[in-house]
């Protein structure tokens, strides 16, 4: 693997080091993008593209890793059981789950064979449509939602917003705002 150096102003591949410093991870854009990216972006460039997905990635992990160990749970199956609490007598239809979420209706189906696996939902009839099945949070599952929220808020607040001034939040808030729009 190729590092990224700064050379006046573009960023330019290099043997690695074995740490885990910006620069490094900055590298993975001239690998990833190749020659226009080595050529017109700064190290500054490359670690914005790449910093944002690194630190994605990792808090990912970590939070998945916690709720796994923690909770039972992944964050997709907190994601899920996060709408089931909120919906109105914590209930809704499966195919809505896989719209809310951007999960496909078969992969929201795997899901739920889970969480009702651990008892924490139940697969019930629609009562306003015989084709469609509802979910519903069992009390075991909202208490578990309940008690994984704080953990992952905890962990969120503790591994990235608490470690971000106010200013740094509100400037990242403006610019994924602007970002998301336009896709």
């Amino acid at each position: 693997m190729n590092d990224v150096r700064q050379s006046g102003r573009h960023a330019v591949a290099e043997t690695p080091t074995p740490t885990d410093d910006p620069e490094r991870v900055a590298a993975r854009a001239v690998l990833m993008m190749g020659h226009d990216a080595e050529q017109a972006w700064t190290v500054d460039d490359a670690l914005a593209w790449e910093g944002m997905l690194e630190i994605s990635r990792r808090l990912r992990r970590r939070a998945e890793d916690m709720l796994t160990r923690d909770d039972d749970l992944s964050v997709s199956m907190l994601g899920i059981m996060g709408r089931l609490v909120r919906a109105q007598d914590m209930t809704l239809r499966q195919t809505a789950l896989a719209e809310a979420t951007g999960l496909s209706v078969s992969r929201v189906s795997r899901i739920i064979d889970l969480l009702g696996e651990r008892g924490l939902v139940v697969r019930c009839a629609c009562p306003t449509d015989a084709r469609a099945t509802d979910i519903a949070v069992t009390a075991l599952g909202r208490a578990r939602t309940v008690r994984a929220q704080r953990r992952l808020f905890a962990f969120v607040e503790e591994s990235f917003a608490g470690r971000l001034t106010p200013d740094e939040r509100t400037t990242l808030a403006r610019v994924f705002a602007r970002l998301l729009a336009d896709q």
